[in-house]
């Protein structure tokens, strides 16, 4: 437990004073955000600092790191020792590093060119589908079944179906985050909250280990895994001080791809797929809203939203940011709670 608050809370540190130190310098050097032509209600963002991700990879790394370095045992007292780390987890951090990697060059080419314009939506896609075939051999590897599981006690068996939803929902989330990252916070805190819900899962996973261990792998079972996510969640937070509402800093890409990438890999590792519809419920929220702008407009040359994605539907309509961004919260929050207590009932229910 000790380790996860101090993983949570060096990762907070950690981000709040390395982005101020990134806000000065990206300043510096013009590093700014280009806006998208038809979102020119947000012409006063226009050269905010991009690429603040690169802080919460940074925090993440930090937080998970030094949580495994012990100054006090029991019995011996003031003692500096390293613990060993888990391979898989840090593999599974490897695979969103990888897609945050692609967000990156993404920025990077929209800062060089001074447009918003960074890899071409073939290139990414490629890249993220590649990234996602990855993760797929990933769980192969790790022996997973090809159970979907709504929830730890209730599953089917969908054979390989199961490792085309597994790079589909990578995928799907990925750009789903990245589309919810259009407003100050929005995406920083909705994760800081999932992030939050997750956490209390995985040590839950960790303190009942007989139950689970038939739908987990045995690196997953153990605190390791709650370590990262802690860092996570505190790096979100961290970035959050300053990402606030006027944004100092955005995450860009680089942020919404490794935050994007981590959801569906960190809940297919606990074994709680159909969880990601109630944790990333905001961000496939935003991300069907733009699939179905894109379908009725095409099909029906109709426009459902004012524009999408939704968020900035209630922009048009005259919603305060800060009050679209609280909101926004708020649902995400609701849908977290419930998805904490079907995962509480499924154990309830069959788990004892």
């Amino acid at each position: 437990m000790i380790g996860i608050i101090v993983s949570g809370g060096i990762s907070f540190l950690v981000v709040i004073f390395s982005t101020l130190i990134g806000v000065n310098f990206f300043r510096s050097r013009n590093i700014g955000q280009e806006i998208q032509e038809e979102v020119n209600f947000h012409d006063h963002k226009k050269g905010t600092p991009t690429m603040g991700g690169l802080f919460i990879v940074f925090g993440t790394i930090a937080g998970y790191s030094l949580s495994h370095i012990n100054f006090w045992t029991i019995g011996e007292g003031f003692k500096v020792e390293l613990t060993s780390m888990n391979l898989n987890v840090i593999l599974l951090f490897v695979l969103a590093f990888l897609m945050a990697m692609v967000g990156f060059i993404d920025d990077y080419l929209k800062v060089k060119a001074g447009r918003n314009l960074g890899l071409k939506p073939t290139q990414k896609f490629a890249l993220q589908f590649l990234i996602g075939c990855i993760s797929a051999y990933y769980f192969i590897f790790l022996n997973y079944d090809s159970n979907f599981y709504f929830f730890s006690g209730l599953g089917f068996d969908i054979g390989i179906v199961k490792w085309l939803i597994i790079i589909f929902f990578i995928i799907g989330i990925t750009n789903s985050v990245n589309f919810t990252d259009g407003l100050d916070g929005l995406v920083a805190g909705s994760s800081a909250i999932s992030f939050g819900g997750i956490l209390i899962i995985s040590f839950w996973i960790y303190r009942h280990p007989t139950y689970y261990s038939k739908f987990i792998g045995d690196d997953f079972l153990t605190v390791e895994l709650s370590l990262l996510i802690s860092a996570v969640a505190g790096a979100c937070l961290g970035f959050l001080w300053w990402n606030t509402n006027p944004a100092k800093i955005i995450m860009g890409d680089v942020g919404s791809h490794f935050l994007g990438s981590l959801f569906p890999l960190i809940l297919f590792a606990l074994g709680a797929d159909g969880l990601i519809f109630f944790f990333c419920f905001l961000f496939i929220l935003e991300g069907v809203s733009v699939v179905v702008q894109i379908l009725s407009f095409k099909y029906r040359q109709k426009r459902v939203f004012k524009m999408a994605p939704i968020h900035h539907h209630f922009e048009m309509s005259n919603w305060a940011e800060t009050t679209i961004i609280v909101r926004f919260w708020i649902i995400n929050g609701i849908a977290v709670v419930i998805g904490l207590g079907l995962f509480y009932a499924d154990y309830v229910l069959f788990g004892q």
